[in-house]
Protein backbone atom coordinates (compact mmCIF):
# COMPACT_ATOMS: atom_id res chain seq x y z
CA UNK A 1 0.00 0.00 0.00
CA UNK A 2 1.62 3.26 -1.13
CA UNK A 3 1.84 6.39 0.99
CA UNK A 4 -0.45 8.31 -1.37
CA UNK A 5 -3.03 5.49 -1.26
CA UNK A 6 -3.07 5.50 2.55
CA UNK A 7 -3.51 9.28 2.64
CA UNK A 8 -6.33 9.23 0.10
CA UNK A 9 -8.12 6.41 1.94
CA UNK A 10 -7.89 8.27 5.25
CA UNK A 11 -9.30 11.43 3.69
CA UNK A 12 -12.30 9.42 2.52
CA UNK A 13 -12.84 7.97 6.00
CA UNK A 14 -12.51 11.29 7.86
CA UNK A 15 -15.80 13.16 8.34
CA UNK A 16 -16.09 16.47 6.52
CA UNK A 17 -15.38 19.37 8.88
CA UNK A 18 -14.71 22.13 6.40
CA UNK A 19 -15.23 25.59 7.77
CA UNK A 20 -14.29 24.54 11.29
CA UNK A 21 -11.06 26.28 12.26
CA UNK A 22 -10.44 24.25 15.42
CA UNK A 23 -9.94 20.57 16.15
CA UNK A 24 -11.88 19.54 19.25
CA UNK A 25 -10.02 18.80 22.49
CA UNK A 26 -11.01 17.37 25.85
CA UNK A 27 -12.66 19.82 28.29
CA UNK A 28 -9.58 19.93 30.52
CA UNK A 29 -7.51 21.31 27.62
CA UNK A 30 -10.02 23.77 26.23
CA UNK A 31 -9.33 26.35 28.94
CA UNK A 32 -5.63 26.46 28.05
CA UNK A 33 -5.82 26.68 24.26
CA UNK A 34 -6.68 29.83 22.28
CA UNK A 35 -10.28 29.53 21.14
CA UNK A 36 -10.73 26.36 23.18
CA UNK A 37 -9.27 23.96 20.60
CA UNK A 38 -6.34 23.10 18.33
CA UNK A 39 -6.13 25.42 15.35
CA UNK A 40 -6.02 23.55 12.05
CA UNK A 41 -2.72 23.86 10.24
CA UNK A 42 -0.82 24.62 13.45
CA UNK A 43 2.31 23.07 14.94
CA UNK A 44 2.27 22.31 18.67
CA UNK A 45 5.43 21.56 20.67
CA UNK A 46 5.08 19.31 23.74
CA UNK A 47 8.00 18.79 26.07
CA UNK A 48 7.74 15.03 26.67
CA UNK A 49 5.81 12.00 25.48
CA UNK A 50 3.12 10.87 27.89
CA UNK A 51 -0.41 11.65 28.99
CA UNK A 52 -0.31 15.26 27.81
CA UNK A 53 0.32 14.13 24.24
CA UNK A 54 -2.36 11.45 24.45
CA UNK A 55 -4.92 13.98 25.66
CA UNK A 56 -4.42 16.00 22.48
CA UNK A 57 -5.23 12.92 20.42
CA UNK A 58 -8.18 11.93 22.61
CA UNK A 59 -10.39 14.87 21.71
CA UNK A 60 -9.73 14.61 17.97
CA UNK A 61 -10.22 10.83 17.77
CA UNK A 62 -13.41 10.99 19.87
CA UNK A 63 -14.79 13.43 17.28
CA UNK A 64 -14.11 10.94 14.49
CA UNK A 65 -10.75 12.22 13.27
CA UNK A 66 -7.89 9.94 12.32
CA UNK A 67 -4.72 10.38 14.39
CA UNK A 68 -1.21 9.02 13.89
CA UNK A 69 1.78 8.54 16.16
CA UNK A 70 5.21 8.52 14.51
CA UNK A 71 8.53 7.61 16.13
CA UNK A 72 7.21 6.69 19.60
CA UNK A 73 7.71 2.93 20.06
CA UNK A 74 7.27 3.30 23.82
CA UNK A 75 3.69 4.52 23.46
CA UNK A 76 1.35 2.48 25.67
CA UNK A 77 -1.88 1.60 23.89
CA UNK A 78 -3.59 0.84 27.21
CA UNK A 79 -2.51 4.28 28.42
CA UNK A 80 -3.98 5.76 25.24
CA UNK A 81 -7.30 4.05 25.93
CA UNK A 82 -7.28 5.28 29.53
CA UNK A 83 -6.61 8.83 28.28
CA UNK A 84 -9.70 8.67 26.08
CA UNK A 85 -8.10 7.95 22.69
CA UNK A 86 -10.26 5.99 20.25
CA UNK A 87 -7.58 3.51 19.20
CA UNK A 88 -9.74 2.26 16.32
CA UNK A 89 -8.86 5.59 14.68
CA UNK A 90 -5.19 5.55 15.64
CA UNK A 91 -2.27 4.70 13.33
CA UNK A 92 1.10 3.77 14.81
CA UNK A 93 4.44 4.08 13.05
CA UNK A 94 6.83 3.05 15.84
CA UNK A 95 10.01 3.24 13.75
CA UNK A 96 9.70 5.25 10.54
CA UNK A 97 13.44 5.02 9.84
CA UNK A 98 15.45 7.65 8.02
CA UNK A 99 12.47 8.64 5.86
CA UNK A 100 10.48 9.89 8.85
CA UNK A 101 9.87 13.36 7.30
CA UNK A 102 8.23 11.75 4.25
CA UNK A 103 6.16 9.42 6.46
CA UNK A 104 4.97 12.30 8.65
CA UNK A 105 4.19 14.44 5.58
CA UNK A 106 2.11 11.66 4.02
CA UNK A 107 0.14 11.11 7.22
CA UNK A 108 -0.53 14.85 7.53
CA UNK A 109 -2.30 14.66 4.18
CA UNK A 110 -4.81 12.15 5.54
CA UNK A 111 -4.83 12.45 9.34
CA UNK A 112 -6.15 15.43 11.25
CA UNK A 113 -3.62 15.06 14.07
CA UNK A 114 -0.11 13.62 13.88
CA UNK A 115 2.05 13.10 16.97
CA UNK A 116 5.71 13.11 15.90
CA UNK A 117 8.87 12.46 17.86
CA UNK A 118 11.77 13.24 15.50
CA UNK A 119 14.96 11.21 16.03
CA UNK A 120 16.88 14.50 15.89
CA UNK A 121 16.08 18.18 15.60
CA UNK A 122 14.94 18.68 11.99
CA UNK A 123 16.51 21.31 9.81
CA UNK A 124 14.66 24.56 9.22
CA UNK A 125 13.81 23.38 5.70
CA UNK A 126 12.26 20.12 6.92
CA UNK A 127 10.35 21.97 9.66
CA UNK A 128 8.91 24.43 7.11
CA UNK A 129 7.86 21.61 4.78
CA UNK A 130 6.08 19.69 7.54
CA UNK A 131 4.33 22.86 8.72
CA UNK A 132 3.21 23.47 5.13
CA UNK A 133 1.80 19.92 4.92
CA UNK A 134 -0.15 20.55 8.14
CA UNK A 135 -1.62 23.77 6.73
CA UNK A 136 -2.50 22.17 3.41
CA UNK A 137 -4.04 19.07 5.01
CA UNK A 138 -5.98 21.10 7.58
CA UNK A 139 -4.72 19.07 10.52
CA UNK A 140 -2.39 19.68 13.45
CA UNK A 141 1.19 18.52 13.92
CA UNK A 142 2.22 17.82 17.53
CA UNK A 143 6.00 17.56 17.91
CA UNK A 144 7.41 15.90 21.03
CA UNK A 145 10.57 17.48 22.37
CA UNK A 146 9.51 21.04 23.13
CA UNK A 147 10.30 24.24 21.25
CA UNK A 148 13.94 23.16 20.95
CA UNK A 149 12.85 20.19 18.80
CA UNK A 150 11.02 22.10 16.08
CA UNK A 151 11.51 25.58 14.67
CA UNK A 152 8.46 27.77 14.28
CA UNK A 153 5.93 26.02 16.54
CA UNK A 154 2.72 28.03 16.97
CA UNK A 155 1.95 26.71 20.44
CA UNK A 156 3.83 24.96 23.24
CA UNK A 157 2.62 22.85 26.15
CA UNK A 158 4.58 21.60 29.12
CA UNK A 159 4.03 20.09 32.54
CA UNK A 160 5.90 21.67 35.46
CA UNK A 161 6.15 21.27 39.24
CA UNK A 162 5.14 17.59 39.52
CA UNK A 163 3.78 16.70 42.96
CA UNK A 164 3.25 13.03 43.71
CA UNK A 165 0.52 12.31 46.25
CA UNK A 166 0.55 9.42 48.70
CA UNK A 167 4.15 8.97 49.79
CA UNK A 168 3.68 10.98 52.99
CA UNK A 169 6.91 11.40 54.96
CA UNK A 170 8.86 8.88 52.95
CA UNK A 171 6.56 5.88 52.84
CA UNK A 172 3.20 4.90 51.43
CA UNK A 173 1.68 4.28 47.99
CA UNK A 174 1.65 6.69 45.08
CA UNK A 175 -2.00 7.61 44.46
CA UNK A 176 -1.75 10.45 41.94
CA UNK A 177 0.27 13.32 40.54
CA UNK A 178 -0.56 17.04 40.44
CA UNK A 179 1.24 19.04 37.76
CA UNK A 180 1.01 22.60 36.53
CA UNK A 181 0.23 22.49 32.80
CA UNK A 182 1.47 25.64 31.07
CA UNK A 183 0.56 26.73 27.54
CA UNK A 184 1.94 29.58 25.45
CA UNK A 185 2.87 30.41 21.90
CA UNK A 186 2.68 33.04 19.23
CA UNK A 187 -0.08 35.35 18.06
CA UNK A 188 -3.33 34.83 19.95
CA UNK A 189 -1.60 32.23 22.14
CA UNK A 190 1.31 34.44 23.16
CA UNK A 191 0.05 35.08 26.69
CA UNK A 192 0.97 32.05 28.82
CA UNK A 193 -1.83 30.28 30.68
CA UNK A 194 -1.52 27.68 33.43
CA UNK A 195 -3.74 25.20 35.25
CA UNK A 196 -3.13 22.60 37.93
CA UNK A 197 -4.14 19.13 36.76
CA UNK A 198 -4.32 15.64 38.14
CA UNK A 199 -2.10 13.75 35.68
CA UNK A 200 -3.29 11.17 36.70
CA UNK A 201 -5.56 11.53 39.74
CA UNK A 202 -6.25 9.06 42.56
CA UNK A 203 -8.93 7.41 40.40
CA UNK A 204 -6.54 7.09 37.46
CA UNK A 205 -8.30 9.79 35.44
CA UNK A 206 -6.94 13.07 34.11
CA UNK A 207 -8.84 16.04 35.54
CA UNK A 208 -8.44 19.69 36.51
CA UNK A 209 -7.22 19.94 40.10
CA UNK A 210 -7.92 22.63 42.69
CA UNK A 211 -6.14 25.79 41.58
CA UNK A 212 -3.68 27.30 44.05
CA UNK A 213 -3.80 30.79 42.54
CA UNK A 214 -0.02 30.85 42.16
CA UNK A 215 1.59 32.27 39.04
CA UNK A 216 2.94 29.78 36.48
CA UNK A 217 6.25 28.48 37.76
CA UNK A 218 7.88 28.90 34.38
CA UNK A 219 5.69 30.71 31.91
CA UNK A 220 7.89 30.29 28.86
CA UNK A 221 10.43 27.65 27.88
CA UNK A 222 13.86 28.94 26.99
CA UNK A 223 13.86 30.17 23.41
CA UNK A 224 10.11 29.82 22.83
CA UNK A 225 9.78 33.27 21.31
CA UNK A 226 13.02 33.25 19.35
CA UNK A 227 11.70 31.44 16.26
CA UNK A 228 14.54 28.97 16.39
CA UNK A 229 17.41 31.35 17.08
CA UNK A 230 19.99 29.56 19.18
CA UNK A 231 17.65 26.70 20.00
CA UNK A 232 20.06 23.93 19.13
CA UNK A 233 20.73 21.99 22.29
CA UNK A 234 18.45 24.19 24.41
CA UNK A 235 16.39 21.43 26.03
CA UNK A 236 13.48 22.29 28.28
CA UNK A 237 14.97 20.32 31.15
CA UNK A 238 18.20 22.31 30.93
CA UNK A 239 19.83 24.95 33.04
CA UNK A 240 16.93 27.40 32.89
CA UNK A 241 14.43 25.05 34.50
CA UNK A 242 16.98 23.54 36.84
CA UNK A 243 17.67 26.98 38.26
CA UNK A 244 13.95 27.42 38.83
CA UNK A 245 13.74 24.10 40.65
CA UNK A 246 11.54 22.51 37.99
CA UNK A 247 13.10 19.11 37.54
CA UNK A 248 10.76 17.27 35.16
CA UNK A 249 9.50 13.83 36.13
CA UNK A 250 9.57 11.05 33.56
CA UNK A 251 5.97 10.16 32.68
CA UNK A 252 4.74 6.69 33.56
CA UNK A 253 3.27 5.09 30.43
CA UNK A 254 2.56 1.33 30.41
CA UNK A 255 3.73 -0.54 27.34
CA UNK A 256 1.59 -2.87 25.30
CA UNK A 257 2.93 -4.74 22.30
CA UNK A 258 -0.35 -5.01 20.41
CA UNK A 259 -2.54 -2.36 18.81
CA UNK A 260 -5.69 -2.19 16.72
CA UNK A 261 -3.75 -0.76 13.80
CA UNK A 262 -0.04 -0.54 13.23
CA UNK A 263 1.42 1.13 10.15
CA UNK A 264 5.02 0.22 9.40
CA UNK A 265 7.19 2.23 7.04
CA UNK A 266 8.96 0.03 4.49
CA UNK A 267 11.00 2.08 2.06
CA UNK A 268 8.53 4.37 0.33
CA UNK A 269 5.46 2.38 1.36
CA UNK A 270 3.28 2.05 4.44
CA UNK A 271 2.01 -1.37 5.44
CA UNK A 272 -1.16 -1.56 7.55
CA UNK A 273 -1.29 -4.37 10.11
CA UNK A 274 -4.27 -5.47 12.15
CA UNK A 275 -7.98 -4.78 11.93
CA UNK A 276 -9.55 -2.77 9.14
Amino acid sequence: MSVSTVSAHLRELTPEQQGEELLPVLPALSGLLPGGGLRRGSVVAVERPGLLCLMLAAGASAAGSWCAVVGMPQLGVLAAVDAGVDVSRLLLVPDPGSRWPQVAAALLEGCELVLLRPPARPSAQVARRLAAHARRGGGALVVVGGVAAFEGANLWLRAACPQWIGIGTGHGRLRGRRVQVVAGGRGSGARPRAQWWWLPGPDGAVAIAEQTGAEPAAVEPAGAGLAGAGLAGAGLAGAGLAAAGLAAAEPIVPDLATADRVVRAEGTELVAIGQG
